[in-house]
């Protein structure tokens, strides 16, 4: 396995596929570090990870907040001793016009009003923001020791377009062109930088569309293979590119959803 005694981190990793990575990245033989803001979440699947035979943390972090990731880093790199992978999986999804639309007012409960510049930093911030600075506490550590993986979570919307979700799109597509940038910049250290495009995966954050049947059918019908993906498929994805045979591989976008951009 070629994870095994790599130690990593995984935001967003209480739940849905940042939890299956972190299981999958255990499997593998790697130490696991779990973040995300319920501690409730991130204790549950510490316990999983150390059933799986391996050294984990579960930490209660705002991704938002620079104070709790620098505090976040400083007990991993104190509890394991240095860090080799870093999955950004956190996120957070609005669906809302971007501008009133015109007729568009009831046709939707969160229609009524278009995004607010508070919603926009949020979610912003939550993706981008989250994922820069994880990675300006734990980059330079990386860099040091000339070795790294680095996988950020972003969405099959870069290669296609959503009504109402302008500022998600926009943060996954910022979060694309920050995965080329710093790919580009710290090849010669040994750290690769790669981007993970999902598509339809059923999580906590995704049910509502999953539970409602019309809703299911129209989504089924977009996808060639007529089907979602399975946690363990994303989740087999990620850890491949975290592992050595993926060291040559750096600044890709690699889509994992059945077929629906093509």
């Amino acid at each position: 396995m070629t994870v095994r005694g790599r130690v990593a981190v995984v935001t967003g990793g209480g739940r849905g596929l940042g939890r299956a990575t972190a299981l999958r990245l255990a499997a593998g033989g790697a130490d696991v570090a779990v973040l995300a803001r319920s501690a409730d979440q991130v204790e549950a699947v510490a316990t999983e990870l150390h059933a799986a035979g391996v050294r984990a943390l579960g930490l209660s972090v705002d991704v938002t907040a620079t104070s709790e990731v620098i505090r976040a880093r400083d007990r991993i790199l104190a509890h394991f001793g240095r860090v080799d992978i870093v999955v950004n999986n956190a996120g957070t999804v609005l669906y809302k016009p971007f501008v009133p639309l015109p007729g568009g007012k009831g046709a939707h409960p969160d229609f009524d009003t278009p995004v607010s510049d508070v919603e926009w930093n949020g979610v912003m911030e939550v993706h981008v923001g989250g994922a820069v600075r994880m990675l300006r506490a734990f980059g330079p550590e990386l860099l040091d020791r000339r070795y790294g993986r680095v996988v950020n979570v972003v969405s099959n919307v870069v290669r296609r377009t959503v009504p109402y979700t302008s500022v998600y799109d926009t943060a996954k597509g910022a979060l694309v062109q920050l995965t080329r940038s710093l790919a580009r910049e710290w090849a010669p250290y040994g750290v690769t930088v790669n981007a993970v495009a999902a598509g339809h995966f059923e999580t906590e954050m995704s049910r509502p569309q999953f539970e409602d049947e019309e809703t299911l059918r129209r989504l089924l019908r977009r996808v060639p293979m007529r089907r979602t993906g399975e946690l363990d498929e994303f989740a087999a994805l990620v850890v491949h590119l975290c592992g050595e045979e993926s060291g040559f591989v750096t600044g890709e976008t690699i889509g994992i959803d059945g077929g629906e951009t093509l």
